[in-house]
């Protein structure tokens, strides 16, 4: 596909230089005329000009700003007074979570469930995704039911991610340990404190070996690890993978040609990320410190801005993924249900049933948390405690405090030219402050009003996501050879960052489909 990909970019080329118009023949053309076309170069130099776009059977055969003679069926589009840019990427979502439903509550309403996924697709077309990487394919035959719809993104996952014995997911399902022995866990041979029975075999559990069936029976394009650590406020009853398992890992992944993701939303994590060479890191920096006492701390370290340096350095793929907290945040402020927009993604029936109060379920869990801090690691909870005058003050002030965190993190990562990558962790925890598509408009809020730059935020969702994830010969940028996923928009996403959600329409592999007509309710 590369090969291709030079050689219809050297056609286009000889078109131009041989003849005073460029002449090209299509069997099932679309030809856009005279739009202001925003993207990246294969280098990654941005480039906004007015011009012309031909696209024939699904692919780009021509760009540039001659307008070109076409022959044959085409269908032409006066792009006049529209900018059109590459569809949008999100590199870290859970396609099989439910935005608002616990596991238990998805098996009690079935139908609203079914409901929910037909429209999960077009929500995030709606919203100009027209590529999703999914970081924990545990449940494949939902993927590959979405898969089968007519209109869907592009779906790309890291199969299942990878855990090693007795690991944080282990601990927080609770598991019981000959269940945990039946899983595809790699052995962490490097940490004397995990003890395997003689009993099991070892050889499927070898790096190499979960490595190349994530490749080769789950369709995998990356792998992704985890790394969590007591600076969450728990107490730390799981065992972390060791820096050699996670430097075995990523070795094993780019022997094997694929990229290594970790989550990693720590400082301690992070420093383990860089040192096993991992090749993008999930998730801000929000939890800075396993010390009670530094719970609000706000202000770079001489070890925190060393340590992002070296990411920058390393030019490791960072996903600040806001929405990993902000949902949260959105929960407690009790507001997110009134938001008008969400009946653009969310089927009317499903909304109605998230405000019942049995909708209402991760709320009291939230409300909980602090009752399941002082059980599970009373120290801990005393120390922070102590510092506020009442629990809600101290979760309203631990929230802000991290919010702040991510947005000081990745305000210096933009500023440093750090490679930043756009995900936002869509289904995290199944919170329904996280709906398809819409969460994607929310998450680049976030970074703006952090103070990233629009030419950022549009590189983060496009060309950066598509390079680091080495899918960029087919996506991130509007090039000669590359797949025909577009978004025309009414206003310019380098000007105002409204611009993503002022789309047109959406070009998908070559079909033009209205924005309107991806509404899910009509």
């Amino acid at each position: 596909m590369k090969k291709n990909l030079i050689v219809l970019s050297i056609l286009t080329i000889l078109y131009s230089c041989n003849s005073n118009r460029v002449d090209i023949s299509v069997k099932n053309g679309i030809q856009i005329n005279g739009a202001t076309i925003v993207t990246y170069d294969n280098s990654g130099n941005l480039k906004e000009f007015r011009g012309n776009i031909v696209i024939d059977s699904g692919d780009i055969v021509y760009v540039g700003e001659e307008k070109p003679k076409v022959n044959g069926e085409c269908t032409t589009i006066n792009g006049n007074n529209k900018y059109v840019i590459p569809g949008l990427i999100d590199s870290h979502v859970h396609l099989a979570n439910v935005a608002g439903m616990n596991f238990r509550q998805q098996k009690k309403y079935p139908d609203l469930v079914e409901g929910y996924f037909e429209q999960l697709p077009r929500s995030f077309l709606f919203h100009g995704y027209t590529t999703l990487v999914d970081l924990n394919n545990y449940a494949p035959q939902r993927i590959d039911k979405i898969l089968k719809e007519k209109i869907r993104p592009d779906i790309y996952t890291c199969g299942e991610m990878i855990s090693v014995m007795n690991d944080f997911t282990m601990e927080m399902e609770e598991y019981p340990q000959e269940v945990r022995l039946k899983l595809p866990f790699v052995h962490d041979h490097y940490n004397e404190h995990v003890h395997i029975p003689d009993s099991i075999d070892l050889k499927p559990h070898s790096v190499s070996s979960i490595v190349k069936n994530i490749i080769e029976d789950q369709n995998g394009i990356c792998i992704k690890a985890l790394y969590e650590d007591a600076s969450s406020g728990l107490k730390e009853t799981w065992q972390k993978p060791s820096t050699g398992i996670l430097s075995d890992i990523a070795g094993e992944a780019r022997a094997f040609g694929i990229v290594s993701i970790i989550h990693a939303p720590s400082m301690e994590g992070q420093q383990a990320a860089l040192k096993a060479g991992m090749d993008i890191i999930a998730h801000g920096m929000w939890n800075w410190s396993s010390d009670p006492l530094k719970i609000t701390q706000t202000d770079f370290s001489v070890d925190h801005k060393k340590l992002l340096d070296e990411i920058v350095e390393a030019k490791i793929g960072y996903q600040p993924t806001y929405r990993a907290i902000t949902s949260e945040i959105d929960v407690l402020s009790g507001n997110f249900l009134t938001d008008t927009s969400l009946v653009n993604v969310l089927p009317r029936p499903y909304i109605d049933w998230l405000k019942t109060d049995e909708g209402n379920w991760f709320l009291k869990r939230m409300l909980n948390r602090p009752n399941y801090l002082k059980k599970t690691n009373p120290e801990f909870f005393e120390k922070v405690r102590s510092q506020f005058v009442s629990d809600s003050a101290m979760r309203d002030s631990i929230y802000t405090v991290l919010k702040t965190r991510i947005d000081k993190v990745t305000r210096y990562l933009a500023d440093n030219d750090a490679n930043l990558l756009f995900g936002t962790d869509f289904g995290v925890m199944n919170i329904y402050t996280s709906p398809p598509g819409y969460s994607g408009f929310l998450e680049m809020n976030h970074w703006a009003e952090a103070g990233v730059s629009l030419e950022v935020i549009f590189k983060a969702a496009t060309y950066n996501n598509a390079k680091a994830l080495d899918l960029d010969y087919l996506y991130g940028s509007i090039v000669s050879g590359k797949i025909a996923n577009l978004l025309i928009l009414d206003s310019n996403p380098l000007e105002d960052i409204q611009a993503y959600n002022d789309i047109d329409s959406i070009v998908l592999h070559g079909e033009i489909i209205s924005r309107k007509s991806l509404l899910a309710n009509q």
